[in-house]
């Protein structure tokens, strides 16, 4: 029995399958079949019911579950604490929010390469509702948020904020008058997501009951907001530097606001149960790479 052999193991009765755990292990499928009958020959007992085409625990496999846990655990805190950081490999899978990735994600992966050279890191964008759910469920060891967090379960970093701006197409608003929040409720809106953070600060700004339903659309990528904004689809919130370029080139113009934009924090999330060494230190380069004030 070996720690390869737990891995595959618990990355099975975390996926729900052999295809997944391969997948999230950069192996084949036979070698994580192999590592499961050597781990059953090495124990004399089946720990998956095979008759059903759905993964499926037999009794012993349900109580090999704590004992894995804590013999990988252990393993990966020898390696952590003990070992060079050359030594110290493996998969750290990160959720980001699309304006980390659209600004300071490769300067972090760089530094996180020069680090580690043998962590594999896997990122995943989306909204604030699928990075904190993949951080619960195991699908990710880190998420990168936009927004404060209030959940206690989550150990919170804050990575600084970012300035929101109203923009609009030209088109819209050609006499540069200032305005107000009553003022934009008259437009019609392009939000990013309909559950996300940046929803919620704009309907907050705007002084619209989150529950209530306002004229405009929605779309999950920031990149497509920008692109439905500039296309006189509605006004939005954008972040006020990233989109400079097309203040430049006219394609969109930045509305004088009473009161002004708001200013977006973002946060690095983790469990306390998937805190190690690894992570915080990982969540120390964020710390370091990000651009955000």
């Amino acid at each position: 029995m070996n720690n390869r052999q737990l891995e595959s193991f618990l990355a099975i009765v975390q996926l729900g399958s052999f295809a997944a755990a391969a997948e999230r292990l950069h192996v084949t499928q036979s070698t994580v079949s192999a590592r499961i009958q050597e781990l059953e020959d090495d124990l004399g007992i089946s720990l998956f019911d095979r008759s059903q085409r759905q993964v499926h625990l037999t009794n012993k496999g349900r109580q090999l579950v704590a004992y894995a846990e804590q013999v990988t655990h252990i393993f990966r805190e020898i390696k952590e604490q003990l070992g060079s950081n050359a030594a110290i490999g493996g998969i750290v899978r990160i959720g980001v929010a699309e304006l980390v990735a659209l600004t300071w994600l490769p300067s972090f992966t760089r530094a996180v390469s020069k680090k580690f050279p043998n962590v594999i890191l896997e990122f995943e964008v989306g909204l604030n509702p699928v990075l904190l759910a993949g951080v619960k469920k195991g699908d990710f060891d880190i998420a990168i948020i936009a927004g404060p967090s209030t959940d206690t379960t989550f150990v919170a970093r804050p990575l600084g904020t970012v300035l929101f701006s109203w923009m609009c197409s030209p088109d819209l608003y050609p006499t540069n008058e200032l305005m107000t929040a009553r003022d934009l409720r008259r437009w019609p809106i392009v939000y990013q997501g309909t559950d996300s953070y940046t929803t919620e600060a704009t309907n907050t700004w705007l002084g619209i009951r989150t529950s209530k339903k306002h004229l405009g659309t929605s779309c999950n990528s920031l990149a497509a907001v920008k692109s439905l904004t500039v296309a006189g689809v509605g006004v939005s919130l954008l972040p006020h530097g990233i989109f400079e370029d097309a203040v430049h080139r006219k394609e969109l113009t930045p509305i004088r606001t009473e009161p002004a934009g708001l200013e977006m924090p973002f946060t690095a999330v983790f469990t306390k149960q998937t805190s190690s060494r690894l992570v915080e230190d990982i969540v120390d380069l964020c710390e370091q790479s990000s651009t955000f004030s």
